[in-house]
């Protein structure tokens, strides 16, 4: 029971951070066309699924299809969620209950390790993390001496930013001092408030910060930063797509369907950020417009399968390892974890 109440507190607490960290008909064709209408269960059975994403980059990453449902194959019917509490996500997970879900990357691994019947299949949230100040900072060493805001202690945004400080030779505990908040709502309004000068701040609060105070500026790209660090190309993989093995098992051809609108999704969304903003705003995702419009580019959606995203998966892993294997499950996953078609 213990261990239930405490994966569920990960869970919860990894899906929160990551949730503050919410007619064009320009689908890019790419690879061999899909006839969808082939697309049938066996016999002539419905196969209905069920399609959860929490709030901010991992639903923006999928808004085209949350808003106009295209048709995956005959009788496949989807049903979209977007989830704003973390709790009823982590809820659903826990209960098998979403058969496709975006997730943080470390929450796959997790749930999996649990033995839960998830495998992830791609990786499309590429960090979402950015070092905000109204002072002159420039490089890791004018961080030096200087108080810091930032959330999720103990969590992976606090993992990441330690390690990149240890990297370049900041010692978190005596060279910084870190203050932790409960989340990027919380650090956004701070600032604001001249409460803070200096933020470590995810998006899309982070354009509504933008918006509200011009003498706010980025100051270090943490994705940029991630990728000098540890050679990895993309940046850091925060959230990934799981879904669930009967359905990669028994419906191959749905699952395939599904990952082509998927990808056509998130570059359509990059390429068309006022009518992604629009879109966000009609589905009521907490997310408007403008903010979508300016803050999509620093979103990093981005699909990369998990075939080629393993290299920069398990690099992350192994580093979350060092820190803290709980956010893991307590161990690295094995190879079935990584759907790799």
């Amino acid at each position: 029971m213990k261990k239930i109440a405490g994966l569920l507190l990960i869970l919860v607490l990894s899906i929160g951070i990551l949730g503050g960290c919410t007619n064009t008909k320009n689908t890019e064709k790419t690879g061999q066309a899909i006839d969808k209408s082939k697309i049938k269960s066996n016999g002539n059975e419905k196969i209905n699924i069920k399609v959860v994403s929490p709030e901010g980059a991992p639903t923006l990453s999928m808004i085209k299809m949350f808003k106009e449902k295209p048709v995956i194959g005959e009788n496949v019917e989807i049903d979209y969620e977007n989830i704003k509490s973390p709790d009823v996500l982590s809820s659903k997970l826990m209960a098998n209950e979403a058969d496709i879900a975006i997730v943080p990357t470390n929450l796959a691994a997790t749930i999996y390790n649990k033995g839960l019947p998830y495998r992830l299949v791609a990786s499309n949230v590429w960090g979402s993390l950015y070092l905000s100040s109204v002072e002159d900072i420039k490089t890791f060493d004018d961080l030096k001496g200087k108080e810091i805001y930032t959330m999720g202690r103990g969590l992976t945004p606090d993992i990441v930013f330690r390690y990149l400080l240890e990297q370049n030779g900041i010692d978190p505990e005596k060279d910084v001092s870190l203050k932790y908040l409960t989340g990027g709502t919380e650090l956004a309004s701070s600032l604001i408030a001249g409460e803070s000068k200096t933020s470590l701040i995810p998006e899309p609060v982070l354009s509504k910060v933008l918006m509200k105070k011009k003498d706010i500026k980025v100051v270090l790209d943490i994705q940029e930063e991630w990728s000098k660090a540890t050679k990895m190309e993309n940046g850091y993989p925060q959230a990934s797509l799981i879904i669930k093995s009967d359905i990669i098992e028994n419906h191959p051809e749905v699952v395939e369907a599904f990952l082509k609108e998927f990808k056509s999704s998130i570059n359509w969304a990059n390429e068309n950020p006022t009518q992604a903003g629009n879109y966000s705003e009609e589905l009521e995702t907490e997310l408007n417009a403008k903010v979508v419009e300016s803050g999509i580019e620093r979103t990093n959606i981005k699909y990369v399968d998990a075939l080629n995203a393993k290299e920069s998966i398990k690099a992350y892993f192994n580093i979350l390892m060092d820190y803290s294997p709980d956010l893991l499950g307590g161990k690295l996953p094995d190879e079935e974890f990584y759907y790799t078609k």
